[in-house]
């Protein structure tokens, strides 16, 4: 057993040394990154890390509120919310981990097998650059506790959710334990919203294509997990407080309103991802006239980018939408552009490129973001050291910073009215504060 464990060792070490580096990379990054936007409002023990019963009961209560009275999402912010109890470092080591077993899942789904090869690693580190430099602040999806659960950690639980699926199709595996099927789709319905559409429209498309003879039966958990899922997608949508929260919008659903959307997304799609375009054209090109290889396009491909497109179509249907919420598009369009193109094939030089493009973007992410957590930190004594003289109605300097593609952070407003103030001096047991920029 110790010898098959290290012979395994040996032979994945390329991979392994790569995941280690991207475990480094975003624990590093999020261990300075502050509190941030929502943080402040979903953290019930401010200024303390001790977990009681009591707070975990407030943390149940707090759930059942927001559930009336704002969304459905209790999967993320009750995770959200136990996270936010103790020291943040615990929430950076696991979303490090959450990250890196992204960045595995996108690499399974385009290749159908796990990085063993030694340019294998080359493909995890470009993974990772495609998610930084493609899609826009991904940083604020991946480092920011709020977004982070709200993203990239219920992306990831549908994604494994549906391993299953993919391994019955491609391998012609199935798998026992119904039950428990229905258990885990409803954890899985119950993430986005956007999602869920699509995880309906997956099992639609499936059954079709299933009538036609087009794939293969239905896999035994099929009705399973589509009650599962059916059933935790209606938890969240038929939330109370998602009608509290629209009720906020002044929206209408209209022909204007659908159009305005698609017109956003046609704009993402041409501009905001644009740096993802300008690479995989990069790529396909010495793919196809240097080593001579076609593009291949598969069913299963087809479908899990299918299924992205109708997630981000879906929102055209939703009282409010930004770029956060094509994540899940964005990676299904990631997955089926690497399974077009086998980058493990490319030279050794694409590693080599790869890890330096990673290691300049470290050193800026921890530069920028060391400037971010001092910030925080001055910021923090001072609103104390304010309260503590009496002082409750505040009035700071804004952070100097220019954020961009890669570096996010959400400032304090200039307006002390604004939601996100009114969290910030909940927190800290003032009655208002605001920024003035510098």
């Amino acid at each position: 057993m110790i010898n098959l464990f290290w012979t395994n060792l040996i032979t994945f070490r390329y991979p392994i040394i790569i995941n280690i580096l991207l475990f480094i990379f975003y624990f590093s990054i999020a261990s300075l990154t502050p509190y941030a936007a929502d943080d402040f409002r979903y953290k019930l023990n401010p200024l303390d890390n001790e977990f009681s019963i009591q707070i975990f009961t407030d943390i149940l209560n707090f759930q059942i509120w927001h559930y009336f009275n704002w969304g459905g999402r209790i999967v993320a912010h009750f995770l959200l919310q136990l996270f936010l109890v103790p020291s943040k470092y615990i929430f950076n080591l696991f979303n490090a981990i959450v990250q890196v077993l992204l960045i595995n899942t996108i690499f399974f789904f385009a290749y159908n097998r796990i990085p063993t090869r030694y340019k294998d690693a080359s493909a995890l580190l470009l993974i990772n650059l495609f998610l930084f430099l493609g899609f826009y602040k991904y940083s604020g999806m991946s480092l920011y506790m709020t977004s982070s659960f709200n993203y990239t950690w219920m992306h990831l639980i549908v994604f494994i959710y549906y391993l299953p699926f993919w391994n019955f199709y491609i391998n012609g595996k199935d798998f026992s334990g119904r039950y428990s099927y229905f258990l885990l789709g409803l954890i899985a319905g119950c993430t986005n919203e956007h999602v869920f559409i699509a995880q309906l429209f997956f099992f639609f498309l499936i059954y079709l294509l299933m009538k036609k003879s087009i794939i293969k039966g239905l896999p035994s958990f099929y009705y399973h997990s589509l009650i599962g899922v059916f059933t935790g997608g209606l938890i969240l949508l038929f939330s109370p407080g998602n009608l509290v929260r629209t009720s906020t919008t002044n929206f209408s659903l209209s022909i204007n309103s659908i159009l305005n959307y698609l017109i956003y997304e046609l704009e993402w799609i041409i501009n905001d991802i644009k740096p993802f375009w300008f690479m995989i054209i990069l790529l396909t090109t010495a793919y196809y006239f240097y080593y001579k290889k076609p593009l291949i396009i598969s069913m299963p491909h087809i479908i899990i980018l299918s299924v992205g497109i109708i997630s981000s179509a879906s929102m055209a249907l939703s009282p409010s939408y930004h770029s956060g919420t094509n994540l899940f598009l964005f990676i299904c369009i990631l997955i089926f552009t690497l399974s077009t193109i086998n980058i493990p094939l490319f030279s050794n030089y694409l590693l080599h490129i790869n890890m330096i493009i990673t290691l300049i973007i470290f050193m800026y992410l921890y530069e920028n973001h060391s400037f971010i957590n001092n910030y925080a930190q001055e910021t923090e004594e001072e609103i104390l050291s304010e309260k503590q003289n009496g002082i409750e109605d505040l009035i700071i300097k804004n952070i100097n910073i220019k954020t961009n593609r890669l570096v996010n952070y959400y400032a304090i407003e200039n307006d002390h009215h604004y939601p996100r103030n009114i969290h910030i001096a909940t927190y800290y047991g003032i009655k208002s504060i605001r920024s003035v920029n510098q």
